[in-house]
């Protein structure tokens, strides 16, 4: 009967890994006319739009951000807080810790895996 309990659970956890999906983002790190506290100025974007984008995944999926730095005179990066990044640790970006800044006019793509489910933050480097 034992042996019965442990082939369930490996069916169920392995039922799981089949449900993983890879959901793609693509943002343009952008400056935007936005008020965050009451007074208009530029402030950093995704895609022309602040507040930033939600992303939303399952946990078990693998997320990929495509970034593109379109600010023009800033680097950048996204750290993402709250996300283990136990083996992709270059994916954390923190810019100057975890990677180099993304210059303007240049490209990174983030890929990891959603393991813990919850809210989480993230914000622009610069």
């Amino acid at each position: 009967m034992l042996s019965s309990n442990f082939q369930s659970l490996g069916l169920v956890a392995l039922a799981g890994l089949t449900r993983a999906a890879t959901v793609t983002y693509n943002f343009d790190i952008t400056w935007v006319w936005a008020a965050p506290d009451g007074f208009g100025r530029p402030v950093v974007g995704i895609n022309n739009q602040w507040p930033c984008p939600s992303i939303e995944a399952n946990v078990g999926d693998t997320i990929v951000v495509n970034l593109n730095n379109k600010l023009g005179n800033e680097t950048t990066g996204i750290h993402w807080h709250g996300i283990n990044q136990v083996t992709t640790e270059e994916m954390d970006g923190p810019s100057g810790v975890a990677q180099c800044p993304v210059a303007p006019g240049s490209s990174i793509t983030y890929q990891f895996v959603a393991d813990i489910a919850g809210t989480y933050w993230c914000k622009s480097e610069i």
